[in-house]
């Protein structure tokens, strides 16, 4: 609790000493949507420390952005003490001011353009680099003028300035463009479109996930195929819990049928800690679409309905019988009702509600049965 409050006022001292005062994240009415980086008030930050890598989190004037730097490259940061640390590029430098307790880290951050970049930039005919915060992304990309040798060495050597934008606000750097290039000579992709390989970086279709799914012995499919599949869930570790599961020849068609219908390990798993050990993965994929869950049978099971088929699992799901309907039947005095017999009053329409609202018309009939009869006549749907 010490620590808790110590944390909270270094945070609120921090922001005293370095901005003056604290910098609104909601724009207000007056403010111009154009904001750059360079010169304005003290940002805001907080970061975590993991495996050697710290993940910052940036808060602008209207925007934020999270992104991962080693420690090595931002050197020795200040520890339970509020000191000032810093990371230069070709771009600019971007100078904070904080304090890390416990792998934790918060304070303020300001920026600074290197006006000489910027200049080479818009001689390379790039415009709107004070808009959107396009020179932060620039900074954060780390594109400098070698970046621009190595696109050109790789067949790009007129990146457009729609495409230097996608490229900076994406994150697309260096090593990312290197794995992707390796990626297609490898697989023999052939030159991509720089927007085909910034939609695939936006699909999470990278270079690291195709390769993950060739690992597990599938080769050969196109960028297409790879982009459909992250967009419908399926990753490798999803395709290996299937796998493990007693199905070596599983396929990637399948394996996306069975992400589109929910089918899971721990779906599974689930119905076999129930007893019911004989769903294949065509089975499983047919109860899913019936709403047939673990969390379905147990409330069944629970009103004293303990053997229940799978079979009769799924009949009862598609008459609408489910534990509530049970429960408020049961709750007018009609106890032990046969599932059967619910699935009858749910096709009859005869519902808690229903048998209510008879009675309230002073409507007095002994069984189920009558109700069942009374709901036929017609009697009641006004």
């Amino acid at each position: 609790m010490k620590k808790t409050f110590i944390t909270f006022l270094s945070v609120a001292v921090l922001l005293t000493v370095f901005c003056g005062k604290v910098v609104s994240q909601q724009k207000d009415k007056d403010d111009d949507d154009s904001y750059s980086w360079n010169g304005n008030p003290p940002g805001t930050w907080d970061a975590v420390i993991k495996d050697g890598e710290v993940n910052i989190q940036f808060y602008g004037k209207h925007w934020s952005n999270g992104r991962n730097f080693t420690e090595t490259e931002l050197g020795a940061l200040p520890k339970d003490k509020i000191g000032e640390f810093s990371l230069t590029r070709e771009s600019g430098k971007i100078t904070f001011k904080g304090v890390f307790q416990d792998h934790f880290g918060h304070g303020t951050y300001k920026c600074e353009e290197n006006e000489s970049f910027k200049s080479f930039l818009q001689q390379k005919g790039y415009k709107d680099l004070d808009k959107d915060d396009l020179m932060l992304s620039v900074f954060f990309t780390d594109i400098n003028k070698a970046y621009f040798d190595f696109m050109k060495k790789n067949g790009y050597a007129e990146i457009s300035d729609s495409d230097f934008k996608d490229l900076a606000t994406h994150g697309m750097n260096h090593k990312l463009m290197e794995d992707y290039f390796s990626l297609f000579k490898e697989e023999n992709y052939g030159h991509q479109k720089l927007e085909r390989i910034i939609d695939l970086r936006d699909h999470g279709v990278t270079p690291k996930y195709i390769s993950s799914i060739h690992q597990l012995g599938y080769k050969g499919f196109s960028l297409d195929r790879a982009e459909d599949l992250r967009d419908h869930g399926v990753t490798a570790d999803y395709i290996s819990s299937i796998k493990n599961m007693g199905y070596p020849d599983l396929t990637l068609e399948k394996a996306q049928d069975l992400r589109d219908h929910g089918v899971t390990l721990n779906y599974i798993n689930s119905l076999k800690q129930m007893g019911y050990n004989d769903v294949n993965l065509d089975r499983a994929q047919d109860l899913r679409d019936h709403g047939v869950t673990a969390e379905f049978i147990s409330g069944m099971q629970k009103l004293g309905y303990k053997n229940i088929s799978l079979e009769k699992a799924e009949s009862l799901r598609d008459h609408g019988v489910n534990p509530e309907f049970i429960r408020g039947i049961n709750d007018l005095g009609f106890k032990d009702i046969s599932l059967d017999k619910a699935e009858e009053l749910r096709d009859h329409g005869v519902t808690a509600s229903f048998i209510k609202k008879m009675r309230g018309k002073g409507i007095k009939v002994q069984t189920l049965d009558d109700f069942i009869k009374i709901r036929d006549t017609g009697f009641g749907n006004d």
